[in-house]
């Protein structure tokens, strides 16, 4: 059997996963005859051994490619030739040789793998003549409310209308976010009913944590990782300056430490003045002591030119932050260097 799934990311994972429960069997060989293939690597020729080879002791095999059509659908012909120089031919020939009765053996099971695929493009027509096109089209906004309860029925989590509210509200229409949402509500609830003021709670947490590890990247000077979780509280809505004065207040938080450590105060006391969960103020306790005194004046110096810099117009909020990132993280390094010394 050859399947092409296609639409929201979500929902083609979750077809996915129904793919695999059914041809689970009670061997438990399916995991060891299952293959996933890179699109964006495979050859015709990997992709046709693949999809025909029987399955090892089992009598089930499943092959997955993923993100094979979107790829394909980047590719472009050489100038100045035709046919032989179709990056697609090649292609053209597997998706027949697929097609071919028998060509894929009956314990096999074949996945097209392509979220983002275009309907209309060249590569997915191709396969989409030789296998199941199933296209999953994103939750509208109005239809929201009802998948969320759906979902929660299905875990047997008891949600009040006003919980259905407060999330759709806070995380919107990404599936994959209220699913890790609604995990995280059925293991806080623990069977007990959930209302608005525990979604609230949890959707707030998660936010709180994002936002760690963008601060908690910075000041260790983990410039990719800072970077990956700029862009991504950027693109979930977090306006740059409030993303701004929390990496401000992460420095604010190492020079108190930095200060009453040296003055031995406790760890309780440490925490009510930092503003840190005592859990948390050995971590910072050993990230302060890498930062000279020097290094956390010029981080404030820093923070405060980005800051002049919007009201000056002279860059918009998020190349400043952006930028700020970048300086901060470079000034990490040096901290360590600094250790000795201090």
């Amino acid at each position: 059997m050859i399947y092409l799934l296609h639409g929201d990311p979500f929902l083609v994972r979750r077809a996915l996963d129904e793919v695999r429960s059914r041809l689970q069997t009670p061997d438990g060989m399916l995991e060891s005859n299952t293959v996933v293939l890179d699109g964006a690597k495979l050859t015709p020729l990997e992709l046709i051994q693949h999809a025909t080879t029987v399955p090892f002791l089992a009598s089930a095999r499943l092959v997955i490619v993923e993100g094979l059509l979107q790829h394909l659908g980047g590719l472009k012909a050489p100038r100045g030739k035709k046919k032989d120089g179709d990056p697609l031919e090649e292609w053209r020939e597997a998706a027949r040789q697929l097609g071919e009765d028998g060509a894929v053996p009956d314990t096999n099971t074949l996945v097209f793998l392509d979220p983002q695929a275009g309907a209309r493009s060249g590569p997915f027509s191709l396969f989409a003549a030789v296998a199941q096109v199933n296209h999953y089209e994103p939750v509208k906004d109005k239809d929201l409310g009802a998948w969320i309860r759906d979902e929660a029925a299905s875990r047997g989590l008891n949600l009040s209308p006003g919980a259905i509210r407060a999330l759709v509200q806070s995380v919107g229409a990404d599936l994959w976010a209220l699913h890790n949402e609604l995990t995280k509500l059925e293991t806080l609830a623990a069977g007990s009913p959930i209302d608005e003021a525990m979604v609230r709670e949890s959707v707030v947490q998660a936010r709180e944590m994002r936002v760690w590890d963008l601060s908690d990247a910075v000041v260790a000077g983990e410039e990719s990782k800072a970077m990956q979780a700029l862009s991504r509280l950027l693109v979930e809505g977090e306006p740059p300056p409030l993303l701004s004065s929390m990496v401000a207040r992460q420095y604010r938080q190492l020079a108190v430490t930095k200060d009453l450590t040296a003055a031995r105060a406790t760890e309780g006391d440490i925490a009510r003045a930092a503003g840190i969960p005592e859990w948390k103020v050995r971590d910072t306790s050993t990230l302060a002591a890498r930062y000279s005194w020097p290094d956390l004046r010029r981080a404030y110096a820093l923070l405060v030119d980005a800051d002049l810099s919007v009201k000056r117009g002279l860059q918009d909020d998020e190349s400043a932050l952006q930028l700020l990132v970048h300086d901060l993280c470079a000034l990490a390094p040096r901290a360590t260097a600094q250790r000795a010394r201090h």
